[in-house]
């Protein structure tokens, strides 16, 4: 039989398996510290892909404002390039009538 100083088979049986609990729990422990870091740094991405998106919503807003103004003027082109056309005619029809009536008064006719 078993002499109290000698361990019996349960008890080594039992040793074992607190051992092999306690290495698990000490890995489960790593592993939840691990998983914290990464929920930690998933925190901070999503926090700067907040930040970006919330750029990039403001940078089409303006793009779209741009867009808009760029319309407007795209419909009003027609009408100045007219004008324009018609100022320049009516500034070379001026310098022509200038001219003449220069030449008129050097040559005294």
């Amino acid at each position: 039989m078993n002499t109290p100083n000698q361990p019996n088979s349960l008890d080594v049986l039992t040793d074992y398996r607190l051992s092999a609990i306690e290495k698990n729990q000490e890995l489960m422990s790593e592993n939840l510290k691990e998983i914290g870091e990464a929920m930690r740094m998933l925190i901070s991405l999503e926090q700067k892909h907040v930040e970006t998106r919330e750029a990039l919503d403001r940078a089409f807003k303006s793009i779209d404002r741009h867009g808009e103004r760029i319309h407007a003027i795209e419909i009003e082109m027609p009408t100045i390039k007219l004008t324009r056309g018609w100022v320049m005619a009516g500034v070379l029809f001026l310098c022509g009538i200038f001219g003449i009536q220069l030449v008129k008064i050097i040559t005294g006719h």
